[in-house]
């Protein structure tokens, strides 16, 4: 008789507890503690009005039985999850308030920006229009950077009007992941050299074979330093408007013709001139830097009189041996006090970020989760995997939707309807050791309820799996399951 584990499995420990005090970190009570980077020019830290001035607010009493939230301890990053007071109710940072912002400070790297204007763009549809668009009204220049930069129709209409706006006398400049685009002619990249377009790749595999599992995923379009479109989407016919019948890895499930479901966020503001600074960060990385006094790089930002707070918050686990997304993420979920809805294309979260996503639950909050089944995953076996993980998340009460039909590549998540992630990171391993990320963190409500709004439409397009799902699964196929989630940690 085979019988499905009906306790939640040990945690196991990430490879991110593992890693060397880099960064310049330094430890306390054994915990690492990451220097706050230099952000040039950081505004003071917007406090919304009627909040408590301590910036802390009551959380909702554990269920009856349940254990409560730990308090007064230290986590990986030295963030206090939650301050016990004489009363014994339990109390943490909540939205909005100067001390949750402090805290994301502290421990993300980034600053909070005010006066921006933000609006989602989902599915390829929608963003590759306005990308094209504001590309085509550009100025002065134009910053691209994407994970993969395919050379089929999608990758051919951009890079022509790329290289025609370099033809024009704009700054273009392009950083690719060689591995990500390793399924396109490099006839595609000379084209655009040969218009004036400055093209950088990122980790040649074989004269930098070394890198060859740290990979750059972030994704940026930067235009005139003043407009920004931060997200999941690669540049390919899949996330434009449907499936090109190609897959960077063997693995997945069937390629569906359906466009992806995906989502990008257009910013305009301020904290588009922290993310021209994440770009040139990276494109430093590769050889010499944009020049000082280029043209289009910090052109005055149009700031909005009582616009929404936008923080862009990078992460390059390689290159500065940081934990700035995950920072943010459990920053975020613990603040939570009503509602956490994640929509995210390879759900195989480490274990702080589980036990975090546990702890809401059982502290009362409805804790939902959209993401791919193994039959409309690319990747197949991280579908597999994530399985394995879904007996604790599934017995504290979350609920979990797998995705039937096209593929979900969105990367987004959404907080008590007030608070809002979009960016590239996924909740795997990869993202979390691996990769380099970046996430763009706001309070814009509209932001929250459209999200919100985007994941209540995509339920009848899932099945929602439960404790009976796993239940029925059989021993070979645990086997399975058991056998990728050690390997979870690089997926």
């Amino acid at each position: 008789m085979v019988v499905r584990r009906s306790s939640p499995r040990p945690r196991q420990q990430s490879p991110i507890d593992k890693r060397p005090n880099l960064g310049g970190g330094k430890k306390v009570g054994g915990a690492q503690v990451q220097q706050q980077q230099k952000i040039d020019g950081p505004g003071p830290t917007p406090k919304a009005p009627g909040t408590p001035a301590d910036g802390f607010g009551q959380l909702p009493a554990t269920k009856t039985g349940q254990a409560p939230v730990k308090t007064g301890s230290v986590s990986k990053g030295s963030s206090v999850f939650g301050v016990r007071l004489s009363g014994g109710a339990d109390i943490r940072p909540t939205f909005g308030t100067a001390q949750f912002e402090r805290l994301l400070d502290r421990t993300t790297g980034s600053a909070a920006r005010t006066g921006n204007t933000t609006a989602m763009l989902f599915d390829g549809v929608n963003s590759f229009e306005e990308r094209n668009k504001i590309i085509s009204e550009a100025k002065e220049s134009v910053h691209l950077q994407t994970f993969i930069f395919t050379d089929d129709e999608t990758g051919w209409e951009l890079a022509r009007l790329l290289a025609s706006k370099a033809e024009e006398g704009l700054d273009v400049r392009v950083i690719y992941d060689k591995l990500g685009s390793n399924r396109s002619d490099e006839k595609i990249f000379d084209f655009m050299r040969e218009a004036g377009v400055e093209v950088r790749g990122y980790g040649d595999m074989l004269t930098q074979f070394w890198d060859i599992n740290d990979r750059w995923h972030e994704k940026h379009l930067i235009v005139d330093g003043q407009i920004s479109i931060e997200g999941g989407m690669n540049i390919a016919d899949e996330y434009a408007f449907g499936g090109s019948g190609r897959q960077l890895l063997p693995g997945g499930g069937r390629k569906s013709t359906e466009a992806w479901r995906d989502a990008d966020m257009r910013i305009e503001g301020p904290a588009v001139h922290d993310a021209q600074r994440g770009f040139m960060k990276n494109w430093a990385e590769l050889g010499e830097p944009i020049p000082e006094g280029a043209q289009g790089l910090f052109s005055d930002a149009q700031e909005v009189e009582g616009g929404p707070t936008v923080r862009f918050v990078q992460h390059r686990p390689d290159e500065d041996g940081d934990d700035h997304t995950m920072q943010l993420y459990i920053h975020s979920i613990n603040a939570a006090q009503s509602s956490i809805v994640i929509e995210n294309a390879y759900f195989l979260p480490p274990p702080e970020i589980r036990q975090a996503l546990v702890e809401a639950a059982e502290r009362g909050v409805d804790v939902q989760i959209m993401t791919n089944s193994r039959a409309s995953n690319d990747l197949g076996f991280v579908s597999d995997a994530a399985r394995y993980f879904f007996d604790e998340l599934l017995e504290a009460g979350c609920k979990i939707y797998e995705k039937q039909g096209g593929t979900i590549h969105s990367k987004t998540a959404s907080f008590d309807g007030k608070y809002s992630l979009v960016g590239s990171h996924n909740l795997n391993g990869r993202s979390d050791s691996r990769d380099s990320e970046s996430i763009m963190a706001t309070n814009d409500p509209g932001i929250a309820q459209s999200l919100d709004q985007r994941f209540a439409s995509g339920i009848a397009e899932c099945e929602q799996i439960t404790e009976k799902t796993l239940a029925q699964e059989g021993f070979f196929t645990n086997l399975k399951q058991w056998a990728l989630s050690t390997m979870a940690w690089t997926f």
